[in-house]
């Protein structure tokens, strides 16, 4: 044998035993397609349980005073003002894909779908509707003869009347809503009502996490400025509609009541879907 042959030969032996010492080694074909095909897995549920709940359930918030922003806020958050509102109904839980099938199932109305495919993680019947506009949240509130909350309306039931920082309180923590980081046990959307801390002292649930939420309102971020919480004006140049609330994309501070954050009506996100609200009491 000669030496090029001989050093040829002990290359090959080299290689073949450092490749599965380095982790490196063939795969089986089609399982690199199929762990790109797995970047999206179903939601980490095991801290988590889901509960019996009637999802279309409505909660009455008395009329009166309550606090509306927060001069320790954000800029579009102050000034806090003492805001007056009428006696409201709004929904315990956020839309779920169950009550959003129906609405589809009997009007027709575009279900929610995207074209970047990932989709399976968030269509569980009890998880909140997601990837649907302001236009399609607006359309599934008159279809239950309802409509979507006033940004007042939202903060009120979401801190109360003595202006709560959080549903539960003033204190921050880990956990207490599905927000982002993995110390809550879910990765993505969770099933509504299972973080029993994020709940407003009116019992109304996921407030501070899972999705975030359209409001009826224009974004403006001088509204506080100009107006007592009802309905604002709707001059031609706004573009952008209100979300609130957080989502599980989102960190404690975006979690607070009165974060305020703006979106294009006809945007669609995996983080976003509403829940509707009726003037005077639901039943």
């Amino acid at each position: 044998m000669d030496r090029y042959l001989k050093y040829t030969l002990l290359g090959l032996v080299v290689v073949f035993v450092a490749l599965p010492v380095l982790g490196i080694w063939m795969r089986e074909p089609g399982q690199v397609e199929q762990e790109q095909a797995n970047v999206m897995p179903a939601p980490l549920q095991s801290p988590i349980t889901t509960i019996d709940i009637q999802d279309a359930s409505m909660v009455l918030i008395p009329a009166g005073e309550f606090l509306q922003g927060s001069n320790s806020g954000a800029y579009n958050e102050k000034p806090e003002a003492i805001v007056f509102l009428d006696t409201f109904s709004i929904d315990k839980y956020e839309v779920t894909n169950r009550r959003y099938a129906e609405f589809v199932e009997q009007t027709g109305h575009r279900a929610p779908s995207s074209r970047y495919g990932g989709m399976d993680a968030f269509q569980r019947a009890d998880l909140p509707v997601v990837y649907v506009s302001w236009s399609d949240a607006v359309a599934f509130c008159e279809w239950e003869g309802k409509s979507l909350p006033t940004e007042a309306e939202w903060e009120k039931a979401a801190r109360g009347v003595v202006g709560m920082v959080w549903p539960w309180g003033d204190d921050g923590g880990s956990g207490l809503a599905n927000i982002k980081g993995d110390q809550d046990g879910v990765k993505y959307t969770a099933h509504i009502g299972v973080f029993e801390n994020d709940q407003s002292v009116y019992g109304v649930s996921d407030m501070a996490g899972n999705v975030r939420e359209w409001v009826d309102d224009w974004y403006d971020q001088h509204a506080y400025r100009l107006r007592d919480g009802e309905k604002d004006i709707e001059p031609e140049e706004r573009t952008t509609r209100v979300l609130r609330g957080g989502s599980w994309t989102d960190s404690l501070v975006n979690a607070r009541t009165t974060a305020r954050f703006k979106m294009l009506p006809r945007y669609r996100d995996t983080a976003i879907g509403f829940r509707c609200a009726k003037s005077g009491d639901s039943g």
